[in-house]
């Protein structure tokens, strides 16, 4: 991912804009998927997309596009596996610590002292492989919860789902468990892990479309949540169907009930009567209830925390990318000890060694595969974790780079780049104020962070907040002072800060400019 547009690199951007979708028929394919899920394809997003329609094409055999969008206008096989193709539906087991420790810590001890004979009801919405619905099965074992709980995971996808009621999962998908917890509760076969009965028996799975009407009811045992689960999925929609999503998970919910999402998905506090819980594990959502003491729709229950600034977005990511267009090709920063926590010793470097190196190549699909088999190897190394997400990104991948940056981030919080990060990732899917939020984050863990502030003032320029835009570019400016004009910073991808300090300098005269008029 190149820092030098304020996105990803623009090679496979810049395509998509002149050429859009590459077939007329796979524009049409797109639309199927818009209507029958409510799925959302940025100009951004359509490589990654088009390349997820021909995997399909080719497993059923569609020679032609028409083929496929012949095939997918129907419901049946062919459009099942499209929207799970077109939606990453990777997983692992005890992902988000944080929010385990929401329900560990917070929520199971309130639900003890209600003493309530009302069996508790728990959802994973958009479950993938069963990952989560299963870990929270294992977590309440291990708490030693005796009272009964139903647990549901839906997803939209019935190859995941067949997957879940398989209860066989790869290392991969374990990543997050240590091994005396992965030998209690699963049984090795070969490369395979086979998960304990038990387990298998406390979950049921459902298919379900969250961009559908069909919830909450009783019918689809959605109805009177206790703990709704919607991690990492409201990212796939367009703000009209994140507003009515959002709307229906929190009616499923019983008046003293809790929605958690994840840290990729845009925050409701704008868009939905809710209160807005903060959490020393996170931001959490509960239903509106007067019962409950509640004097405003929209409170925010902390004394520390105030609720982000929305303001309409007016430019789009695509134009800020267009003003940079003229910066030379970076050259790829191999990760160095500013981008590892410190914590982190000789040994993993060498590990992802190879990953950045064919990274700096441009060889971006070996990096990728690389550096994934570093952070299966070692899921802290976070030099490989950011390589992983920079060459998904810069292959067009944008959905994949986001998936792994939220899966990085619920592993490593305090790491300043993943947050820059996910921002750029989230401007360049058109979500400037969630990039403006991701950039704060990265601020908030290290104030010196020169590409946070130059991000910052990207996603407030695309807001039009001239102002806000104006000290951010003016704070990357004075940081970049102290620096030689050819020296490299940290997250910059190459861009030397002779560059960068022209960038920050151009932004500033324009946005003066435009005050001036």
């Amino acid at each position: 991912m190149s820092a030098r547009h304020g996105g990803p690199s623009i090679a496979p951007v810049a395509r998509a804009l002149v050429t859009g979708w590459s077939h007329a028929d796979l524009a049409r394919v797109a639309d199927v998927a818009t209507a029958v899920a409510g799925l959302v394809f940025s100009v951004s997003r359509q490589p990654s997309a088009e390349t997820a329609m021909r995997r399909v094409m080719r497993a059923y055999r569609l020679l032609e596009p028409v083929d496929l969008y012949n095939a997918v206008t129907v419901a049946g096989e062919v459009q099942d596996a499209l929207l799970a193709e077109l939606t990453v539906g990777e997983s692992y087991f005890f992902r988000d610590e944080g929010q385990l420790s929401l329900l560990g810590g917070e929520i199971l001890p309130a639900w003890r002292a209600e003493s309530s004979d009302t069996p508790r009801r728990i959802w994973s919405a958009g479950c993938a492989s069963g990952e989560e619905p299963y870990t929270l099965a294992i977590l309440l074992r291990e708490l030693g919860w005796q009272s009964p709980i139903a647990l549901l995971g839906t997803d939209i996808a019935l190859p995941r789902l067949d997957a879940a009621r398989r209860g066989r999962y790869t290392k991969w998908a374990l990543r997050g468990m240590d091994e005396t917890r992965l030998d209690r509760w699963f049984r090795r076969q070969g490369p395979h892990f086979l998960l304990d009965d038990e387990i298998l028996r406390a979950a049921e799975f459902r298919q379900l479309n969250l961009a559908s009407d069909a919830y909450p009811s009783i019918a689809s045992a959605t109805s009177d949540q206790d703990l709704i689960l919607c991690r990492n999925v409201l990212i796939y929609f367009d703000l009209d169907t994140v507003v009515l999503i959002a709307e229906r998970l929190l009616r499923a919910l019983r008046p003293t009930g809790w929605l958690v999402l994840g840290a990729s998905d845009p925050p409701l506090i704008d868009l939905v009567e809710c209160e807005v819980v903060m959490t020393a594990s996170g931001t959490a959502y509960r239903p509106y209830a007067r019962s409950r003491g509640t004097s405003h729709p929209r409170r925010w229950l902390s004394a520390t925390a105030a609720p982000p600034a929305r303001t309409p977005e007016v430019m789009s990511a695509a134009s800020i990318m267009a003003e940079w267009a003229d910066l030379p090709a970076a050259v790829p920063l191999v990760p160095t000890r500013a981008s590892v926590s410190d914590g982190q010793v000789a040994a993993d470097v060498v590990a992802h060694e190879s990953a950045a190196e064919a990274y700096a190549r441009g060889d971006y699909a070996t990096a990728e595969r690389l550096a994934q088999d570093a952070v299966l190897r070692d899921p802290e190394d976070v030099a490989a974790w950011i390589v992983r997400v920079r060459s998904a990104a810069n292959s067009g991948k944008l959905t994949e780079a986001g998936e792994s940056c939220a899966v990085a981030i619920d592993r490593h919080r305090l790491v300043p780049e993943l947050h820059y990060l996910h921002g750029m990732l989230q401007i360049e899917s058109g979500r400037s104020a969630d990039g403006a939020r991701d950039a704060r984050r990265a601020l908030y863990l290290d104030r010196t962070l020169i590409m946070g502030h130059m991000l910052l003032g990207a996603a407030l320029t695309n807001l039009d907040d001239r102002a806000g835009a104006q000290r951010a570019f003016q704070n990357a400016t004075d940081l970049l002072a102290g620096y030689a004009d050819t020296g490299l910073i940290t997250a910059s991808d190459g861009v030397p800060v002779a560059r960068l300090r022209q960038l920050a300098q151009q932004r500033l005269r324009a946005l003066t400019a435009e005050d001036i008029r």
